[in-house]
This record gives C-alpha cells, sequence and structure tokens, in this order.
C-alpha cells in the first residue's frame, strides 16, 4: 500500500468511530457531569436522583443530584453516602 492508500484508510476508520459513537480513550465523549463532588449531602435536601449507566456517550457512570432549590450536583457513584442514598431510594419505590 501506499502512502496516500494508508492516509485514506486511517481517515476512513477514524470516521467510522466516530459515527458509531464508540469512545475515545482520553476523551470523555457527551458527560453531563465535568466536576464531581464527593461531599455528602443530606437526604432532606435532595429534590431527585439520576443515575446515567456509561455508554458510548460517557466513559463513566454519573450520578446528578438535583437539589429543592434547584441546583445541580454531580457525585460520584463510588461514594459509600450515595450508595446509601441509591440503597434507600430502592426500597421506596
Amino acid at each position: 500500500m501506499n502512502r496516500a492508500t494508508s492516509v485514506m484508510v486511517l481517515i476512513l476508520l477514524l470516521c467510522a468511530i466516530t459515527a458509531q459513537g464508540i469512545p475515545i480513550p482520553g476523551y470523555q465523549g457527551r458527560c453531563q457531569c465535568h466536576q464531581i463532588s464527593s461531599n455528602p449531602i443530606n437526604p432532606k435536601f435532595i429534590k431527585n436522583l439520576k443515575y446515567i449507566p456509561k455508554g458510548p456517550h460517557c466513559e463513566t457512570a454519573e450520578i446528578i443530584i438535583t437539589m429543592r432549590k434547584g441546583s445541580r450536583i454531580c457525585v460520584s457513584p463510588d461514594a459509600d453516602w450515595v450508595k446509601i442514598i441509591i440503597k434507600g431510594a430502592r426500597k421506596h419505590n
């Protein structure tokens, strides 16, 4: 294969990866959480909890907490206090 053909094949492969939505290592894609907090939040101030599993849009699972006053906070899904809140929420549903 000559150089021009190699370059064209490389460009086509990059286009295919982009079209398929496969995350490129080191690039977060369309993650909604850019800053993650691990500070505990009192459950009485939480209005809603949204879990977004990892997928082609983002390499990591995301948890977004909406507070009663309307602010949104991204929290670490691995934090122990978050796991306790999720477990409690499952019992109430």
